[in-house]
């Protein structure tokens, strides 16, 4: 029974500072989330822009997690083709010919979350990703041909669906 009320004048120091604190701070609570409503929307058009503007790239992302990143720099990365840019993420840093910003977006975007290495292809304004997690392990622990793994890799990119576009 003591300790109940040695609790009410704590109870009652809450509520006579927290409800004024709370009524003072909700229009600056407010005004933050719209802001940050219409800082995601403008986001989401400058992203969906970008990603028109660069229809048709495909990006090879991997990662230095388990030092795989010196297998695929030695046998995968120099033997992609062309049309392919690598995408390395190095701890939390993203290293990329691209707009880091975006490139990032697209990568944390990822819907196929198997692992890395994953293969992204922009397609009618989409970002169309796939992991290719399981086949490199396979192939890395089997020690199969690195270049069987970069003809699986380039039918990974044709096997990505593409997304119909929307008639306006």
């Amino acid at each position: 029974m003591k300790e109940t009320l040695k609790e009410i004048p704590v109870i009652i120091f809450l509520i006579i500072v927290g409800i004024p604190l709370s009524v003072l701070f909700l229009p600056i609570i407010l005004v933050y989330l719209v802001f940050e409503f219409f800082q995601k929307k403008q986001f989401k058009k400058r992203y969906s822009n970008y990603l028109l503007s660069i229809e048709g790239k495909k990006f090879f992302c991997y990662s230095n997690r388990k030092n795989n990143h010196h297998y695929i720099e030695k046998n995968i990365i120099p033997n992609l083709t062309a049309d392919i840019e690598p995408v390395f993420l190095e701890g939390k840093i993203l290293k990329s010919d691209y707009i880091q910003e975006y490139i990032s977006h697209m990568v944390a975007a990822v819907s196929d979350r198997k692992g890395y290495p994953y293969l992204i292809k922009i397609s009618n304004g989409k970002a169309i990703d796939k992991s290719m997690n399981n086949e490199f392990y396979d192939f890395k622990s089997q020690n199969k041909n690195p270049e069987d793994l970069l003809i699986l890799i380039n039918r990974g990119f044709d096997n990505l669906k593409s997304i119909p576009k929307l008639r306006d």
